[in-house]
């Protein structure tokens, strides 16, 4: 059996620290209600999230999107708010002629 070695200096993480370090971390209450309160701060957070995914994932972003969201909400009840949030401000946005033209623009490109 081989014999693992360290090197002299480490540090073991906890299954806390390697969030951070492996991401996947969950959204903070503080973030969520952010994203309810500055309506521009969860309209951003919005239609950046789905410029950032659908970058991710070119060709497929149509059909898991909201496979993704829901995947998010379910992390915990923050990301739920905040994400139910992002959602909201986005969709009101795109209802006006101006706003979906603006979400869109910053969503393709």
């Amino acid at each position: 059996m081989e014999k693992m070695m360290m090197p002299a200096y480490y540090n073991v993480l906890s299954t806390e620290e390697m969030t951070y370090t492996e991401g996947g971390a969950t959204a903070t209450m503080t973030e969520a209600l952010l994203c309810w309160l500055i309506p521009p701060y969860g309209w951003f957070r919005g239609v950046t999230a789905v410029r950032d995914y659908r970058r991710k994932n070119p060709n497929t972003w149509t059909e898991t999107g909201l496979d993704a969201l829901t995947a998010d909400m379910n992390k915990g009840a923050a990301n739920a708010i905040r994400d139910i949030a992002c959602t909201a401000y986005m969709i009101s946005s795109s209802a006006t002629g101006v706003g979906l033209i603006i979400n869109a623009a910053v969503i393709l490109l």
